[in-house]
């Protein structure tokens, strides 16, 4: 026998929440997100990091810069499995996650490129990381979206819930 909250259960699960688009709307915002990031790599791969610190730059432009480069396939890695699963909150926000830290150590590259090889060349960049961050907001917003979703479900579950145990307790009396 189904209880009310067994019901209700099964059927979020099986219907698409409400207030989130269909997975087919969503996929197209997140499958952009891979290839805005991949425009970096190009000019990522172009710097010379290890001149900046013979230069004087601090040992940690270095290592951003690393993390810049494994970061631009992390942030595709997670966008790919997000676009697989448009309504899952914890892909949502660990591609979200990712894509802000690229962004950041992204700016604070071009900052030493700006200082340490060429004004031109941090001027490309800030544009192209202007680029990859095109999706961000819609992306926060898509986070932002899913977590009140979420939110409203689990407030209908516990309710559900405790008019189950509520109407249980009472059919437990009458015997």
């Amino acid at each position: 026998m189904l209880t009310g909250l067994t019901i209700l259960l099964l059927a979020q699960s099986a219907a698409q929440p409400a207030g989130i688009p269909p997975d087919w709307d969503l996929k197209p915002h997140v499958e952009k997100i891979g290839p805005e990031v991949a425009r970096l790599r190009p000019l990522f791969e172009q710097l010379q990091p290890e001149k900046w610190t013979a230069a004087g730059a601090p040992q940690a432009y270095e290592k951003q810069y690393k993390d810049c480069l494994a970061g631009i396939g992390f942030v595709q890695n997670a966008a790919a499995r997000l676009a697989e699963q448009p309504a899952k909150l914890t892909l949502a926000v660990e591609t979200l996650v990712r894509l802000e830290t690229l962004l950041q150590f992204s700016s604070s590259v071009s900052q030493a490129v700006r200082q340490y090889q060429n004004p031109a060349v941090a001027d490309l960049l800030d544009s192209e990381i202007g680029a990859a961050g095109a999706s961000r907001d819609w992306l926060r917003q898509h986070v932002t979206d899913l977590a009140a979703v979420r939110e409203r479900e689990l407030e209908t579950a516990e309710q559900e819930a405790q008019k189950c145990r509520a109407q249980t307790l009472k059919q437990g009396g009458r015997r």
